[in-house]
């Protein structure tokens, strides 16, 4: 599934989840600043977890999100 944040499509991989963790990944990434401050324009896909997604830029970086 992809998703639009920053206005780009963003791949989502669930892996234990389903689609009812969007809005909470969406949240997330918007107030999340310091973990996604660096990944925000380069963010790739994310591996969407029941508790955490991670995200894996272009450049190979990857960074870990809580998910509430």
């Amino acid at each position: 599934m992809n998703i639009l944040f920053n206005k780009k499509p963003i791949s989502v991989n669930f892996i234990g989840t389903d689609h009812k963790l969007i809005p909470s990944l969406i949240n997330a990434l918007r107030y999340n600043k310091f973990t996604t401050m660096n990944l925000v324009h380069s963010v790739e896909r994310v591996d969407l977890f029941s508790s955490e997604a991670i995200l894996y830029a272009k450049d190979g970086n990857k960074a870990r999100i809580p998910i509430f």
